[in-house]
């Protein structure tokens, strides 16, 4: 065979093989390249891991954010909506949902809080938005509530980016899924709780990110005693500061049910869950600063002043039922 042409047939398998590994490599390459570029990304942000203080900070803001979101959003579906049920559903959703997520930012451990913030916010979306059950209730007027919650979702998600990893998020958000595919279509999901529906492998997770497996720096067990004294106090502060802003939604409740609801008995029933839940507003300030001893004074303080804000409250519920009373019996008569 001439030299010509077993150069040519060398050549020809040569530019056949390269096309092979042409078309094999750069997948590899690609997929290779993202993994590198995800590594790089978690080692940059391990490099500037928050602290505590800094996601107690965070989880407090994003309480004040919701609630601003709730009611922007509420005040826009209910003014001058002359469908009574409407506006009682809308005062019931921004109660439960602005309690929860301030009674998350109470609680005692702090990354429990984000977790807890980020499944109340996603099954609230699951509910409310992603099942159309907004616009089926509101109509037309459901678009802020929506838009609001929405949001919220995204705020959360983007503040849980910076304690958990990219691969930490996607087994959190399995897990909230999870659940709701078993357990969807309950009504009270403002006060359902990770721990709830975390698995041992959620469990587990939070433990990692607990110890230095995320994003958050690790959890000094010496130190978090101490630092657990200072936060109570905080948080003592932090909620005595916002009850008042939304303890009026409770008595607004108290008139949704005597209008929508005729008979006087189920108002009754109605004051008595209303004065129960404004009850419990001193138990959790006492609850907080209990833990700290050396400011016993300080947390007295904030007991009688909330404590005072709530009997305020619970005189005007029953000033709101007397009238009612008096009320009817004039129209009997």
């Amino acid at each position: 065979m001439p030299v010509r042409t077993q150069l040519t047939r060398f050549l020809a398998a040569c530019l056949a093989s390269a096309a092979v590994l042409a078309s094999v490599l750069p997948g590899t390459g690609c997929a290779s390249a993202a993994k590198t570029r995800a590594t790089e990304r978690t080692r940059i942000l391990r490099d500037q891991r928050i602290t505590r203080a800094q996601l107690e900070e965070m989880s407090n803001a994003f309480a004040d954010r919701y609630f601003t979101l709730m009611l922007g959003a509420s005040e826009r579906v209910m003014r001058d909506n002359p469908d009574v049920q409407q506006c009682r559903i809308m005062n019931g959703l921004r109660v439960l949902g602005v309690s929860s997520m301030y009674d998350i930012a109470t609680a005692p451990d702090t990354l429990t809080q984000l977790v807890d913030q980020l499944v109340v916010v996603t099954l609230q979306n699951y509910f409310w938005v992603d099942s159309g059950r907004s616009q089926k209730i509101w109509g037309e007027r459901a678009q802020p509530i929506v838009e609001a919650l929405r949001r919220a979702r995204e705020d959360v998600w983007t503040l849980a980016s910076k304690v958990f990893t990219d691969d930490q998020l996607e087994d959190l958000d399995l897990l909230v899924a999870t659940w709701w595919s078993r357990n969807g279509g309950t009504d009270f999901v403002a006060y359902v709780r990770f721990s709830e529906i975390a698995s041992t492998k959620g469990e587990a997770l939070i433990e990692k990110v607990r110890s230095g497996d995320g994003l958050l720096e690790p959890i000094d067990r010496a130190t978090e005693q101490a630092e657990e004294a200072r936060f109570a106090l905080e948080r003592s502060f932090f909620w005595t500061k916002r009850v008042p802003l939304f303890a009026n939604w409770l008595v607004m409740a108290l008139m949704y049910d005597v209008l929508a609801v005729p008979d006087l008995q189920r108002v009754i029933n109605s004051v008595e869950i209303i004065s129960h839940t404004a009850a419990t507003m001193p138990d959790r300030v006492n609850l907080v600063s209990e833990r700290v001893g050396s400011v016993e004074q300080t947390a007295t303080v904030l007991v009688d002043r909330v404590f005072r804000n709530v009997l305020i409250l619970v005189i005007a519920v029953f000033v709101g039922i007397y009238g009612v009373i008096l009320l009817r019996r004039r129209k009997a008569s």
